[in-house]
């Protein structure tokens, strides 16, 4: 089979180390090793092990294309100042927004439909070393998708919110969001809106103004924060992608 990229890379630097490295110094601090980044798997050759890695490298690829579209996310919000824009550049941030959104959420939920396959596939595995590999992979990988899809959720309400407010011009909407964390429901067909209100966490990221580019702000901060906690899952299905088709 091909050795996948990560594991090619280790044995090549341990046989150059082995070879050039002298003694190694004393009081010499040990560095902090980072995260490691997620990457897809090497081709294999095994039926089974084809059908794993088949599976796996598609919900990688939802999750890496994930990591890009939230970090653009994050970067639009900072840059939009939606208190002083005229009414064509609300509008076009606001669909900006939902884009990104969408394609967020449209990703994860093809990444998740293909962590789902991998648990299939866990489960019908014979081998125990590779399945409990496979296993921790799989939570892993699962984690960190399902960390982008409540992103996508929250981005998508926070484009209602703003859809609505632009609507409705009403003061009482960014009270209630400002004091209740709340958002109001969506217009119904005949224009009336509805009393429900739906929780949000709108209350987390308001500025205690009321202000959208405050919200914009700390939004941005929350999905900067959130990227670093998918980047750790991301880490640690890396570390056992090499053990989720060992044997092949």
């Amino acid at each position: 089979m091909t050795l996948p990229g990560a594991l090619a890379a280790l044995l090549m630097l341990s046989g150059a180390a082995a070879l050039g490295a002298g003694p190694a110094p004393t009081g010499t601090p040990t560095p902090v090793a980072s995260p490691r980044q997620l990457r897809e798997i090497g081709r294999v050759h095994v039926s089974v092990c084809a059908n794993i890695v088949v599976h796996a490298n598609s919900a990688i690829a939802s999750s890496l294309r994930n990591d890009a579209t939230l970090a653009q996310t994050a970067t639009r919000l900072r840059a939009t100042d939606l208190d002083s824009a005229d009414p064509l550049a609300y509008q076009n941030a606001v669909t900006d927004f939902d884009r990104l959104a969408g394609q967020l959420y449209d990703n994860s939920v093809r990444g998740l439909g293909e962590v789902q396959r991998l648990r299939d596939l866990t489960n019908a595995s014979k081998d125990p070393t590779r399945k409990a590999e496979l296993e921790k992979f799989t939570d892993a990988l699962g984690g960190a998708l399902n960390r982008q899809k409540q992103s996508a959720v929250d981005l998508i309400g926070y484009v209602r919110y703003l859809q609505a407010r632009d609507l409705r011009k009403e003061p009482d909407v960014d009270r209630a969001v400002a004091v209740e964390g709340f958002t109001p429901a969506p217009q119904r067909a005949d224009g009336s809106v509805s009393a429900m209100m739906a929780p949000s966490p709108f209350a987390l990221w308001n500025d205690g103004h009321g202000t959208l580019r405050g919200m914009s702000q700390n939004a941005a901060a929350d999905f900067e924060q959130r990227s670093k906690q998918i980047a750790q899952d991301e880490s640690t299905a890396e570390e056992h992608a090499e053990g989720a088709v060992s044997g092949c």
